[in-house]
């Protein structure tokens, strides 16, 4: 079926690079509009996979007006691998973001809309492009539309957030037509797929942050609840609790995240969906994500080129199901700008039961498992951004 062309990677789904905007101010009103062109290559000889093409457009804008702000983006696939089965760009688009938010002062802001839900380290777990198991699992780069309340208290900062519905559907071919992976209808080709949709989600996010010496740091903790019902008025509950930690300096830096799920229906897996693909997750178990990075000093650097940074993460999403095989992802990468308004990025990708990396199950590996050996690819990104 087309959808197992979707199984190699979702890829480049991330925006860690910023685009160069169009600025249209006046003496209070701040408008900027940009967006990106970003390409891949896929390379995976196993598979006999060794493909280039556009990967996604991006749109987005934002705007400022005294204490009130906003941002809004869009983005746009299909026509090229993995998305082939379709015929043009923009046959398959999401929304990402699209939300107000109101300062109160510097310390108090609340935002409306859809907007990233703040479980664990904000925006990323990570440094890569792919991001780690937790994007997967519907917990990393999660947006949702709801509420957020953000208020700093010196080195202390609480986010509290209540979100009634997912992410605005796009246009697809499949039930997952979401930037990010959210509890939703399996697909007809998901063997033993759910039906279950998430609601009413409440959650709580508390930082502590200081420095030491040359080093920053910070550390906090992270709470999620939400109902859950099916098509047959099932019900159940989405649970996370987990712990974040992160340092750096001026070359290095570390970032770890845990999160215990319990997902409380009567049935061992649930499925989710994103990016115009759906799969099953085992419901309970232990993620982990630990990311290591080195910035290269930009003395050793063309002036063309900046923020170099060289990085690895490793996930690790280990289910209380005991005939369940956990799923792993090791990412060894590079990223750097080129003339400010090219990103380039270079990663090998190792995966153990991962969907998204080598031939494993696409449907299954999340849940009970796939091929139980560490498949691997390589992935260079270049995108421009404008």
């Amino acid at each position: 079926m087309k959808k197992y062309l979707f199984v190699p990677l979702i890829g480049l789904i991330t925006s860690h690079a910023f685009s160069q905007e169009i600025d249209i101010s006046g003496q209070d009103l701040k408008l900027n509009l940009g967006g990106a062109i970003r390409t891949r290559f896929d390379l995976d000889p196993d598979r006999d996979i060794e493909e280039f093409g556009i990967d996604t457009v991006i749109l987005n804008g934002r705007f400022s007006y005294k204490g009130l702000s906003g941002e809004i983006e869009y983005r746009l696939l299909g026509g090229f691998y993995p998305y082939q089965y379709v015929d043009n760009i923009g046959d398959i688009s999401f929304p990402k973001k699209a939300f107000i938010k109101y300062a109160f002062d510097n310390e108090t802001t609340v935002s409306l809309g859809l907007n990233q839900v703040p479980l664990g380290l904000q925006p990323f777990f990570g440094s890569t492009m792919i991001e780690s198991l937790g994007y997967t699992m519907g917990i990393e780069d999660l947006y949702k539309t709801g509420v957020k309340f953000g208020k700093q208290f010196e080195h202390h900062h609480v986010d509290l957030g209540y979100y009634w519905d997912d992410a605005w559907r796009g246009e697809g071919t499949s039930n997952g037509t979401y930037y990010s992976n959210v509890i939703t209808e399996a697909d007809a080709y998901v063997v033993n797929g759910t039906s279950y949709k998430e609601r009413n989600s409440s959650v709580v996010n508390y930082t502590y942050s200081d420095k030491y010496q040359d080093w920053n740091y910070s550390i906090g903790l992270s709470g999620y609840y939400a109902h859950l019902k099916d098509f047959e008025q099932n019900k159940g509950s989405r649970n996370l609790l987990g712990i974040h930690y992160a340092t750096n300096n001026d070359k290095y830096g570390l970032k770890f995240v845990s999160f215990y799920q319990d997902v409380d229906i009567n049935n061992k897996l649930i499925s989710l969906g994103g990016y115009d693909g759906t799969f099953n997750m085992a419901t309970k178990g232990m993620f982990y994500s630990l990311d290591l990075s080195y910035k290269v000093p930009q003395k050793y650097l063309n002036e063309n080129i900046t923020n170099w940074t060289l990085y690895s993460n490793y996930s690790l999403y280990d289910k209380t199901e005991s005939d369940f095989k956990s799923t792993q992802r090791l990412v060894l990468g590079s990223s750097f700008f080129l003339n400010k308004n090219f990103y380039i990025s270079t990663e090998w990708l190792f995966g153990k039961n991962d969907p998204y990396i080598g031939g494993s199950s696409y449907t299954q590996s999340l849940a009970s498992g796939g091929t139980n050996h560490w498949e691997n690819q390589l992935n260079i990104d270049i995108g421009y951004y404008f």
